[in-house]
């Protein structure tokens, strides 16, 4: 519902239906002026599109940081043959484009092609398509590497996305498929220290979701006593 659909509303219950709300501020409401009761559904409107708009212009830094861990796991990993080690480094540039054409159509374009709903949730599809690509490497880039060398694969690029994105979803859509993906690797390639490093890797994933949900329900709770 937008800010337009909610200024269009006239009646009282019109109002209330878009507010959804309970207890003691929808009591508040019924008896506010209509222009006092659009306000709660206002602030939570505006607020979502400023995480929106945060979410589409951190995009380009994560690109950066992924391209530079991207060059330092080629560097140091045990190469399988240079067609995986091209196969895995287009993937993983196909989907740093696909970022940055949705920064520039849902938020550096001025005015933007995409409204930012639209482009926070492609952007979100893309980071899954992205954490897929770069959870393939493991199979690809690093076949006989060392434990270490994995947990920094996919811990690396996760604690990225954890700390540069304001979304928990985003961070976990393209965080999870690089921690299976790796754990998976690991125990495929049968080292004697496979499965502790495989269950180092998932530990590290959910910790790192764990977190991001505490951050998400103390940023809900502080917005809600703003209200």
């Amino acid at each position: 519902m937008s800010r337009t659909e909610i200024f269009a509303a006239a009646d009282s219950d019109r109002v209330r239906q878009i507010l959804h709300d309970s207890g003691p501020l929808a009591a508040k409401a019924r008896f506010a002026p209509d222009g006092l009761a659009l306000l709660p559904a206002l602030h939570r409107e505006a607020g979502g599109d400023l995480q929106r708009w945060r979410l589409l212009a951190a995009s380009p830094q994560f690109c950066i940081a992924l391209m530079l861990e991207g060059a330092v796991a080629l560097a140091c990993g045990e190469h399988g043959s240079l067609g995986a080690d091209f196969a895995w480094v287009s993937a993983v540039l196909v989907g740093i484009m696909a970022l940055i054409r949705n920064h520039i159509r849902g938020f550096a374009r001025n005015p933007s092609l995409t409204p930012p709903t639209e482009s926070a949730r492609e952007l979100r599809r893309i980071l899954f398509c992205v954490g897929l690509a770069w959870g393939l490497g493991a199979f690809l880039v690093l076949p006989s590497s060392g434990p270490f060398l994995a947990f920094a694969f996919a811990c690396g690029p996760a604690l990225s996305a954890v700390l540069i994105f304001p979304c928990e979803v985003g961070a976990a859509a393209f965080g999870a498929p690089v921690m299976l993906l790796t754990a998976g690797a690991v125990i495929w390639s049968r080292q004697p220290q496979a499965s502790p490093t495989a269950a180092v890797i998932l530990i590290a994933g959910v910790s790192f979701a764990g977190g991001s949900m505490l951050q998400r329900v103390n940023r809900r709770r502080r917005a809600q006593d703003m209200l």
